[in-house]
């Protein structure tokens, strides 16, 4: 179906050329729709996005086209930049007719009655200007039936003088009233270039006189001419005013296109929040497929979810929990984009990540940058629950994750009105059911993952795990932590315990020490004890004596 400028449909068997078509539907030649888009270069590709959109790819100068193409191609024009816009497409579609039977000769017979135009004569000049004003009549009466067919509307032109220097003029064309700011402009060009030196024109636009129905309206302008004879001649001063003219066009396109990029900016900024970067910056560099199409690949996938997350919910005000969980999926998220890692998708309190699509740096740099993911993700746990215990919130989140490598279907999932970018498969079970598995703050793994991973972390393998639909059983490792946080914690016990041997051997000597002091006293108290006690003696025996 065709769609016009009010989305009303049109049958698309109507949009074909076809020379046989009903005296009553109007159409216009392959010719006029070209001049149409011609007219428009400097504006983009409007006019060419309306005829794909209507199933025209190319346009044949004999045949005919529903006059709504056009109407549509002008309504895109007109949303888009304005007044200004069909203006500068009629003194363009005037200027690609400047050959033809309508211009041509006029500006021909301008030049020769140039003598007249500069006579001293109101009589002579005026009677110029009226062949001038009857000859634009004439031509672009026979020109608009020339290039319009069917229908029951008058196509054409007719006019009547009401002074010397005015008349009334009605054209009728297979448009719309709003486009009549594009047959101002073409008659603006008419008569600029033909008596602009002698003439300066006045368009005023009748609307209380102008009609439309289906297939034609009818304008309505008094012509109002005042004589400013100027030293430039006509052509210079068309010159000028197209100049001008294309300035504020290009101003209007500028503002529209710096608008228009302001608004892709913010709308692919509020995009990016709903699907992975990756995905987000492919699709805006014009680089990604949207075909419904998958891929077997192998991957790393990461689950986590909050462990109890009902109840300790139930505690908090929805306020607060809502608060909580946006802060813990901005940590989350930031530490997955760093990673490289696709979010999938949070489904409740639980979180999807994979490595490996669409972008991959290997299998075994895809699952050691997942695991180190993981450690950091509950790293940063450690911090935020101290600093929600601080806020008040008693038994903050804890949270357990679950990684596996394995084959997995990726790609777009859906249909043609709305896709998914996401991974199904067995492997993805697996991580699921591994973190379900997971204790508090811990991370479980397959021995896939491991294998990538095990000479940067310390795990325990846990007991086997049996799926239904996995062919194999599930090795499990649990992580203990980094080894190079575990070894510095074995290096600050060791330290420990050597400081611990050192100062129960000084004080071992310091007994020692303070034993044999002690012995040299109790040597000293008698050595003393010997030499007062004669004296003692003697004092007592005088005493008594």
């Amino acid at each position: 179906m065709f769609v016009d400028k009010r989305g009303r449909s049109v049958p698309k068997s109507k949009l074909k050329p076809n020379n046989k078509l009903t005296k009553n539907l109007v159409s216009l030649s392959g010719g006029a729709l070209l001049s149409t888009i011609k007219t428009m270069e400097t504006m983009g590709s409007i006019g060419r996005e309306v005829l794909k959109a209507n199933g025209i790819t190319e346009l044949q100068v004999d045949e005919q086209y529903p006059y709504e193409i056009r109407n549509a191609i002008h309504q895109a024009v007109f949303d888009r930049y304005g007044e200004i816009a069909l203006i500068m497409m009629g003194h363009l579609n005037a200027d690609s007719l400047i050959d033809s039977a309508m211009i041509q000769p006029l500006l021909t017979r301008a030049n020769r009655l140039s003598t007249l135009f500069h006579s001293g004569s109101q009589a002579e000049y005026e009677g110029a200007l009226a062949e001038i004003v009857d000859l634009y009549i004439k031509g672009s009466d026979d020109q608009i039936k020339l290039f319009t067919s069917g229908g029951t509307a008058d196509y054409g032109t007719n006019g009547r003088r009401l002074s010397p220097t005015s008349w009334e003029v009605y054209v009728t064309m297979a448009m719309d009233l709003f486009q009549e700011p594009f047959l101002r402009g073409t008659i603006d060009y008419i008569f600029t270039r033909s008596v602009g030196k002698y003439y300066q024109l006045e368009l005023d636009f009748k609307k209380e006189k102008s009609s439309s129905g289906y297939g034609y309206a009818t304008w309505c302008w008094y012509f109002n001419f005042s004589r400013q004879v100027s030293p430039l001649t006509s052509y210079e001063i068309f010159v000028a005013s197209s100049n001008e003219l294309r300035e504020k066009l290009m101003k209007v396109v500028l503002d529209d296109a710096t608008d228009k990029s302001n608004k892709m900016e913010r709308v692919s900024k509020e995009i990016a929040k709903y699907i992975p970067p990756q995905i987000h910056s492919a699709i805006f560099s014009g680089e990604y497929d949207t075909r419904i199409a998958t891929r077997r690949k192998k991957l790393t996938i990461f689950f986590s979810d909050i462990v109890n997350f009902t109840s300790t919910s139930e505690g908090l005000q929805p306020e607060d929990l809502t608060n909580y969980l946006n802060e813990y999926f901005s940590e989350m998220t930031t530490i997955a984009i760093e990673g490289g890692g696709t979010i999938d998708k949070y489904i409740g309190d639980a979180m999807m990540v994979f490595f490996g699509d669409p972008e991959s740096n290997g299998e075994r740099e895809d699952a050691r940058a997942c695991v180190d993911m993981a450690l950091r993700m509950q790293d940063r746990m450690v911090d935020l629950r101290k600093k929600w215990k601080q806020e008040g919130f008693a038994d903050p989140f804890q949270v357990r994750m679950g990684l596996n490598t394995g084959y997995c279907n990726v790609g777009n999932f859906g249909s043609d009105q709305r896709l998914t970018y996401t991974i199904i498969g067995g492997e993805v079970n697996v991580a699921q059911r591994l973190e379900a598995n997971a204790k508090a703050g811990g991370i479980l793994l397959s021995y896939e993952t491991y294998a990538h991973a095990q000479d940067m972390i310390e795990a325990e393998e846990q007991d086997i795990i049996e799926m239904k639909g996995i062919s194999r059983e599930i090795k499990v490792f649990s992580i203990k932590g980094r080894k190079s946080q575990l070894l510095k914690k074995q290096i600050e016990e060791k330290i420990v315990s050597i400081e611990e041997e050192n100062l129960i051997r000084e004080l071992q000597n310091t007994i020692v020490d303070l034993k044999k002091e002690s012995q040299d006293l109790k040597q000293e108290m008698a050595d003393i004890k010997k030499k007062i006690l004669p004296f003692l003696r003697d004092k007592i025996d005088n005493e008594k004596k």
